[in-house]
């Protein structure tokens, strides 16, 4: 049986029982996550755009476009809200995908359940073979996949999106075959926009495209029954001859769970996770040292190997480049004691203060970087008194090594919601999510996030 012709399978019949009890709560724990950075994301600068873009279609209003008052068809409700969930970068992320796993699939779950009327746990249960389509597929192709330059929460993530809608749906394992080949046909994104609204435009186009591809199977439509391991097929065109293992995406398929084997790691700061590790330990010494940005003299920041690779702005100019600049993250953290949701702006990157850090600050790959695993992270200020302080950071805080607690989690929840939502319907949207799999409706929850 080919990977495709088994993934294609354990998609359409794995069922909520299936599922072990520890890769629902991770579901379940990235979900909320995720709804919180959408709810966040919809204020920014491309959701007005993408909304104004929406509003032209005057599609058929079934679908809800998070905290913005507006429905549409749920392809072009997806794209908005996949846009919004990562315009912070403030998503999860997921090692075997190499990626942020759930903004291409909570907007594509959500969309397709609201216009179905899913229950809650049909829309948990299709998120879940979602998370673990990417993941397998990421498995078989990365790191050469990521290497070459793609962004496989993008490209990955039509392939999960098109899972989870099939899921949703109700295709047959024919059907969820010619899904996925039209979703490997529509798979793109280019590390190279990092740091510009494009870049979450990736996950959002990723959802709308997944949709589009199950919907068009259910009607019919054709795609190849092989697309995975086909000799000009995803894994092929995607990672290269000699770079990829299809075998990879049906090994352990519906018994080793990456949604817990691998999980999710919960940003603490909205921005690439490659910094948060030295944000860690720039607060860490800040709070030790009562550090003030006239105190410092330089500041290094030794790191992994692939760092320097994603951090692409060494001289940012605007909040979205500072996202995926460790000058510009350390810097901030310096002048304002926190990196929140409130330090992304052009005007805190342009401030005399900020520039004159970042032109102290370097980074440098460690003189150790292990075969397999990551490693650490060391911070050192010279402080303008001869003294050098330092803090070495082995996994930043949130991640599965080092997990928020369910209150941390809940309080970044909050915060995020209260940027649109009033504290009532705040609350009430947390309690729908921490019981989601009780929900007779997803449109329940969305009725109270699409807020205005």
């Amino acid at each position: 049986m080919s990977a495709t012709e088994r993934l294609a399978r354990f998609i359409i019949e794995t069922a909520y029982d299936d599922v072990p009890t520890a890769a629902l709560k991770t579901a379940k724990m990235a979900m909320l996550d995720c709804l919180g950075v959408t709810i966040a994301g919809s204020a920014e600068p491309a959701a007005d755009i993408i909304c104004d873009y929406v509003r032209e279609l005057e599609a058929k209003p079934v679908a809800s476009i998070i905290g913005r008052g507006l429905r549409t068809s749920a392809t072009e409700a997806a794209l908005a809200n996949g846009i919004m969930a990562h315009a912070l970068d403030y998503d999860d992320v997921n090692n075997a995908m190499s990626g942020h796993p759930s903004v291409p699939l909570l907007p594509a779950v959500f969309a397709v359940g609201e216009q179905l009327g899913s229950a809650g746990r049909d829309v948990l249960l299709a998120y879940v073979v979602g998370f673990e389509t990417q993941a397998k597929i990421g498995r078989a192709v990365n790191p050469e996949h990521y290497r070459l330059g793609w962004h496989p929460t993008s490209t990955l993530g039509t392939m999960g999106a098109a899972a989870a809608a099939a899921k949703l749906l109700g295709l047959s394992v024919e059907e969820t075959k010619m899904a996925l080949g039209l979703a490997a046909s529509e798979a793109a994104g280019l590390r190279q926009n990092f740091g510009t609204m494009t870049k979450p435009f990736h996950p959002g186009n990723a959802a709308r495209s997944g949709i589009l591809a199950a919907r068009l199977a259910k009607k019919g439509f054709t795609a190849d029954a092989a697309i995975l391991e086909a000799p000009l097929g995803f894994c092929q065109l995607f990672a290269g001859t000699g770079h990829y293992d299809s075998d990879n995406i049906t090994a352990g398929l519906g018994e080793a769970w990456d949604l817990v084997t691998t999980s999710v790691g919960i940003k603490q700061y909205p921005c690439c996770a490659f910094t948060h590790p030295a944000v860690d330990a720039m607060i860490d010494l800040i709070r030790a040292y009562d550090l003030l940005p006239q105190d410092v003299e330089a500041v290094e920041a030794e790191v992994n190997a692939l760092a320097p690779q994603i951090l692409i702005h060494n001289n940012p100019r605007t909040g979205l480049e500072g996202k995926f600049s460790m000058q510009f993250c350390l810097a901030v953290a310096l002048i304002d004691r926190q990196v929140g949701l409130r330090q992304f702006t052009d005007e805190k990157i342009n401030q005399p203060m900020a520039r004159e850090l970042m032109a102290k600050t370097r980074m440098v790959v460690g003189p150790k970087q292990p075969a397999n695993g990551v490693p650490p992270t060391v911070v050192r200020v010279t402080l303008r008194d001869g003294r050098t302080v330092s803090r070495q950071v082995d996994r930043a805080k949130g991640q599965p090594q080092n997990p928020l607690s369910d209150e941390e989690l809940v309080a970044k929840y909050l915060d995020c919601a209260a940027t649109v939502l009033g504290p009532q319907e705040a609350k009430t949207s947390l309690h729908m999510m921490q019981q989601l799999e009780d929900m007779r409706n997803i449109g329940e929850l969305m009725d109270i996030v699409v807020a205005r």
